[in-house]
């Protein structure tokens, strides 16, 4: 089985839907390839893979035609995501638009359009949650469930944060030994700028209880609007910027609560799943986050983290790993044994596998013969050529101008500024030529294979 992985987009969401379950899938000798969505070599992958994973791709002629030549073949195509970006009717509760400019959120709003309509397209979804499953389940799409999982470079990066996080555990049980009340450090790492709101939920509490316990200090990383009554206590908030995922181990384990809190009525919130628990869990730091049915799966309430909604349930879990730092070690140490146990890529690669395994059987189409998949993709590929020859006419019009643009600049009469431009602009000519000879000649090594298996027919 081959696996053929499309993304439109990047980031720690394509890591972890992607690289990860290539990952995974290795660990079974199950071959994949990953490609960004705008990638022509995707019309030769769509001819020799068994399943088509979109991973947040928005619609366009290049994934039609992908989608075609893979289906004709009896590929399913699953749709991948690990947010509720089928759903255009609550789009409006997505709290990341608020951060954008008008042009930026337009641009974004239209993406998720193409991604509504890659959905449509799609035989099932593959997702992080329950919550995500059934919700396009409600929208009649078949869908499955695989949580995200540590990679085992994570879980490298945190054997080493977790050598620190003891030492700084030693420190702390030091001072509590001579009377001193050691710092405790309650942690909250934004990923982006959407989730002010969320942690708004929880800042008249933190503000109480900084004011409460003096030795009590706040470390906020990335995109995060801190204020408000948090402001009084400045001197003991720690702010750093975004933290990428092969640093985060060594300043998770620096912390000794964290924090992970959602707006309940937020569909885009109960869509989120668990992994700012698994993240701190790795390093042994205990977890207090908000009720959302990932953290309920995830998380077994006052053995491996605490749970709390509303403001009652957020102080009192607060205070009570404020005050005991053996509570705090009990939890984070069995947080840190149940990640080990169910999160690792080797107790996810059988899952995984299942899954596919499942979906080929319920979903792959009929596939047609030979001889009328290589029309189709011949026919796919000649429509690909005439938009990119459209492209490179337009791309050209606007050479022109950038050449009339540089000659005046330069006084050359456009000797100078046209001989640089053309140059540009045959390499992007060279460039597409190159890949498109790849593709042929990989097809005609297809072609020739599959006349071979079939005694010459077709």
């Amino acid at each position: 089985m081959r696996i053929l992985f499309v993304s439109g987009i990047g980031g720690d969401t394509r890591r972890y839907r992607c690289s990860h379950h290539q990952q995974q899938l290795a660990l079974r000798d199950i071959d994949s390839a990953l490609y960004e969505a705008n990638d022509p070599r995707l019309y030769v992958e769509a001819t020799v893979c068994d399943v088509v994973i979109l991973h947040r791709v928005p619609w366009s002629p290049l994934v039609a035609d992908v989608v075609d030549v893979a289906r004709g073949r009896g590929a399913p195509i699953v749709f991948e995501t690990d947010d509720l970006i089928f759903a255009p009717e609550v789009f409006h509760r997505i709290a990341y638009l608020d951060t954008l400019p008008p042009d930026q959120a337009q641009r974004f709003r239209a993406d998720l359009a193409g991604q509504v309509e890659t959905f449509t397209h799609c035989d099932c979804v593959l997702t992080t949650t329950e919550y995500l499953a059934e919700a396009a389940i409600e929208r009649g799409k078949p869908a499955y469930v695989q949580r995200n999982a540590c990679s085992a470079e994570m879980v490298t990066a945190a054997e080493g944060a977790y050598t620190l996080r003891q030492q700084r555990l030693a420190q702390q049980a030091a001072a509590q030994q001579t009377g001193e009340k050691a710092p405790v450090v309650i942690g909250y790492f934004s990923g982006s700028g959407s989730h002010n709101r969320d942690f708004a939920t929880v800042t008249p509490v933190l503000a109480e209880l900084m004011e409460r316990y003096p030795q009590l200090w706040l470390h906020v990383s990335g995109q995060l609007d801190v204020g408000g009554p948090l402001l009084r206590y400045w001197d003991r908030i720690r702010r750093a910027p975004y933290v990428a995922w092969q640093g985060l181990p060594n300043i998770v384990a620096q912390i000794d609560i964290n924090l992970a809190p959602l707006e309940l009525d937020n569909p885009f919130c109960q869509s989120k799943s668990e992994i700012k628990f698994t993240e701190a869990a790795l390093v042994g730091v205990p977890t207090v986050a908000s009720p959302t049915q990932a953290f309920v799966y995830a998380m077994r309430d006052g053995e491996d983290g605490l749970l709390a909604e509303g403001t009652e349930q957020w102080r009192a879990a607060l205070v009570r790993l404020i005050e005991d730092p053996d509570e705090r070690v009990r939890l984070g140490e069995a947080a840190r044994r149940h990640v080990y146990a169910s999160y690792l890529p080797e107790a996810a690669a059988d899952a995984l596998v299942a899954t596919l395994r499942t979906i080929v059987e319920q979903h792959a189409p009929p596939s047609r013969e030979p001889h009328g998949l290589l029309q189709t993709l011949a026919q796919d590929m000649l429509r690909h050529l005439e938009r990119k020859e459209a492209e490179i006419q337009q791309l050209e019009r606007q050479l022109d101008a950038l050449r009339d643009a540089q000659a005046q600049w330069e006084g050359t009469g456009g000797g100078q500024g046209a001989a640089f431009w053309r140059a540009e602009l045959q390499a992007r000519q060279q460039q597409q030529q190159i890949v498109l000879r790849d593709i042929l000649a990989r097809l005609e090594q297809e072609r020739a294979g599959r006349s071979s298996q079939g005694g010459g027919q077709g």
